[in-house]
């Protein structure tokens, strides 16, 4: 996943606490507690949507944080959000968007027989199910989702009441099913949990008939009740228990479960785990509740929460109510999506439309809501600090095994989510937009409180200040705002406004710090100059991480990429501040320069393609290398002279000036571009999509080090094909000489990226991070649903 830190590694960091060479921040920056009482606006005031509070800034830094005012205006759509699935790292859990306030989650183990072999499941992960993805979605109300295991599978759903209420529940379907070569279990059980991240809460246990209750109070929610019970009538209860814990660490819950197990007898032929009980009711000191429920197969059980603040009648959300308010909800959602994407109008077959709701409702099903600190160093040479307490609201790129924040691929993420809600985007990049330094800086990757960190390798917990990603939610916020009615506009036209300012601060912080050597150049930081390890130095801060640019890094070299990201960030300032009423003659006019296709070949064009220009030597090698001891490692070996010229490496990055639709629609090099699109022998062109480096070049499938494989070197990559689909759409309705070429590429490039992305989950059960140029198939991370579900814009032609 090429976001700048991305490494296919998931060793564990270390909770968040002050290492040795962290220096703590003071201040405060975390969100205020609220009293028991949710009043609508103190609870947005608190928790939601809290785009302008003072920037996060160093006490070191000798000058005053950019200050914006908060947003306490509780509106029906933020307070319809405060419960929700956002905790994307496991497999079902639901929070409220309240920093150290409460977690409920979903664990569960199969019976076994003497011969079968049983783990427990919590935390979302690779080659664990054969399958778990949400059905649908709405990033709102409901949702339902599917986990496909050996010989059983798991139906998850959840239904919110009305925003006022504040009530909410779950149900888990337990069914057996055929698989081939696995066999069934006896019986399945589920350990539902609560845990309450902060020491001022209270948690009660008692029994009822069929399950268990839990009354609780916390400072932020004040009091409410929970029940745990089975739905079907003469649905037996196998076994269960009922463990409380005091100071358990809630990333570490798994952990925790499998250290108070044990073996606790035989059901029905096979082996059951049971958790150890508390011998008497929960203490107040207890965070943590674990109710075991063992269930034969064909089971359901229901979570039952009730906001106890409120002290009116209302009909409970269980059983058949339940059922009824689901089935409005998921017809409601089908009615929505083909209004929004029109798949059925486009001749669509349910397959596939279920396809693209599943892809869908995968992405929108995996918002998450963090808390906690990001660890910085403000330049490559300073000790790293922690930066202030901070909230977020997001999307992830991957459920599994990115379940976090990423900064260049929430601009993608938000052109799916913004064309199914408006209000949903606005206030996720809002909350982007809030995470922006005193400098303009946003850190790249969010890793925000323990169990984030969980999922992320040590060395890549410290983020540099100095070092940038493309600025992609320029793209988000230029089509929503594209999409926008006159009316939303006036309704939003605040909230724009700061918007409209937290991104030019962010515009001129890449305009000061990541200008190249020439006027209207630019160049990436965080490349490494001296190394030998690497065949061709890394540029993670480009998202396309081992992308092959000019084999010697130096100061002189520019980068094409970016210039073209500097360029479409002019145009969007510009457009967003003629529809405010602000003056962005300046934008215009850097828009106009960064955009001069004549300046453009001047500094970029080889004759068959736009490329950098650097330091380059076009024969380099890895060779074994004796290290001494009988150790040999894999050391770079340069067999030409490097000499400053352009980069003529074959990829997506000779596209930049086409996919973001800066060619002029009658440009000769638009022409040439396109001509050499398909029939260029052995190029990028595939039966599956644009390969990211072409067949024929030396670095295609080329291993950057003796350990990392090939990442952007031939895999097809959605997000660049969905740019590349968008412009050829652009380009076949502007009048121009290669507007039927451009027309005819279109459809082929879209169908190809749709069937095989279609075959492939069906194969699977997955959408994948990248797809083999050669055959297709799905490789590396999955379920990858953040911008690979951009597939769904493909199908309904939504750009």
């Amino acid at each position: 996943m090429g976001s700048g830190d991305k490494k296919k590694s998931q060793k564990p960091g270390k909770p968040t606490k002050d290492p040795k060479n962290v220096t703590k921040k003071a201040g405060g920056g975390g969100m205020s507690r609220v009293p028991s009482m949710i009043s609508a606006a103190i609870l947005a005031c608190s928790m939601i949507y809290v785009f302008y509070k003072q920037p996060n800034t160093l006490t070191a830094q000798p000058y005053l944080p950019l200050v914006y005012p908060e947003c306490c205006t509780g509106t029906e759509d933020q307070l319809a959000r405060l419960w929700g699935s956002y905790r994307p790292q496991v497999y079902f859990g639901i929070r409220p968007r309240i920093p150290e306030s409460v977690i409920f989650g979903l664990a569960w183990m199969p019976v076994m027989g003497p011969h079968g072999q049983a783990s427990l499941r919590h935390t979302s992960e690779q080659r664990e199910l054969k399958s778990f993805m949400w059905q649908r979605h709405d990033g709102n109300k409901f949702g339902v989702q599917k986990l496909v295991d050996n010989g059983y599978e798991l139906e998850t759903s959840f239904v919110k009441a009305n925003y006022a209420l504040q009530d909410w529940t779950a149900r888990v379907k337990v069914n057996g099913v055929n698989s081939p070569g696995s066999e069934r279990p006896k019986a399945i059980s589920l350990f539902w949990y609560i845990g309450v991240e902060h020491r001022n809460s209270k948690l009660m246990m008692s029994a009822i008939p069929n399950g268990y209750s839990i009354y609780g109070e916390t400072l932020e929610l004040g009091k409410f009740n929970i029940k745990y019970k089975t739905v079907l009538e003469n649905q037996p209860i196998l076994y269960s228990a009922l463990h409380c814990g005091t100071d358990v660490p809630l990333h570490l819950i798994s952990d925790y479960i499998k250290h108070h197990m044990k073996m606790s007898g035989n059901i029905r032929g096979g082996r059951l785990f049971g958790i150890k009980s508390s011998k008497t009711q929960c203490s107040e000191q207890s965070n943590f509740v674990v109710m075991q429920l063992t269930l034969a197969l064909d089971s359901e059980v229901e979570v039952v929460y009730e906001n106890l603040n409120i002290n009116r009648q209302r009909e409970t959300l269980e059983g058949s109510h339940y059922e009824s308010v689901l089935a409005e909800y998921s017809e409601e959602f089908d009615k929505k999506f083909e209004q929004k994407f029109g798949l059925k109008d486009k001749g669509y077959s349910e397959s596939y439309i279920s396809f693209a709701r599943s892809t869908f409702s995968n992405l929108i099903g995996g918002i998450g809501y963090f808390h906690g600190q990001s660890i910085v160093k403000e330049s490559e040479d300073s000790e790293p600090v922690y930066y202030n307490p901070s909230s977020l609201y997001s999307a992830v790129p991957s459920r599994s095994f990115f379940p976090r924040g990423f900064l260049w691929d929430e601009g993608f993420h938000q052109l799916l989510i913004g064309k199914w809600d408006h209000t949903i985007s606005l206030e996720i990049i809002g909350h982007w937009l809030n995470l922006m330094n005193a400098r303009g800086w946003i850190p790249r990757e969010q890793i925000l409180g323990n169990e984030a960190l969980t999922k992320v390798p040590p060395e890549f917990v410290v983020q540099n200040a100095e070092y940038a990603n493309p600025p992609t939610l320029f793209l988000s916020l230029d089509s929503l705002v594209t999409d926008m009615q006159p009316s939303e506009i006036l309704d939003h036209h605040s909230t724009l406004k700061k918007m409209f300012h937290r991104m030019a601060f962010w515009y001129n912080w890449y305009n000061t710090t990541q200008s190249g050597p020439l006027p209207t150049t630019y160049r990436w930081r965080g490349r490494n100059g001296t190394t030998d390890k690497e065949l061709n130095p890394k540029t993670l801060t480009s998202g396309l991480d081992d992308y092959p640019r000019a084999t010697h890094p130096t100061e002189s070299e520019y980068h094409v990429d970016l210039r073209c990201w500097m360029a479409f960030a002019s145009r969007s300032l510009a457009n967003l501040g003629d529809l405010l009423g602000i003056n962005v003659d300046q934008y215009r006019e850097t828009y106009e320069l960064l955009a001069n296709n004549t300046r453009l070949k001047e500094l970029h064009w080889t004759g068959k393609f736009f490329a950098d220009y650097g330091l380059h030597s076009d024969v380099v090698g890895l060779t074994e290398k004796h290290m001494g001891q009988g150790h040999f490692e894999k050391r770079r070996v340069v067999g030409k002279l490097p000499l400053y010229q352009h980069v003529k490496i074959q990829g997506y990055v000779n596209l930049f000036p086409f996919i973001l639709t800066l060619l002029e629609p009658s440009s000769a090099e638009l022409g040439t571009i396109l001509k050499n699109l398909k029939t260029q022998s052995n190029g990028m062109w595939s039966q599956f999509g644009l390969c990211s480096v072409a067949k024929s070049d030396s670095y295609y499938l080329k291993h950057n080090t003796q350990h990392d494989a090939p990442y952007w070197r031939g895999p097809v990559w959605i997000n660049i094909n969905f740019l590349a689909v968008r412009a050829l759409d652009h380009y076949s309705k502007v009048v121009g000489p290669h507007q039927e070429l451009s027309g005819a590429l279109y459809k082929e490039l879209r169908d190809n990226i749709v069937n095989n992305m279609y075959l492939e989950y069906k194969r699977t059960g997955y959408i994948w991070e990248q797809y083999n140029c050669q055959t297709g198939r799905g490789q590396s991370v999955h379920p990858f649903t953040g911008w690979s579900s951009l597939v769904v814009l493909m199908m309904g032609e939504q750009y």
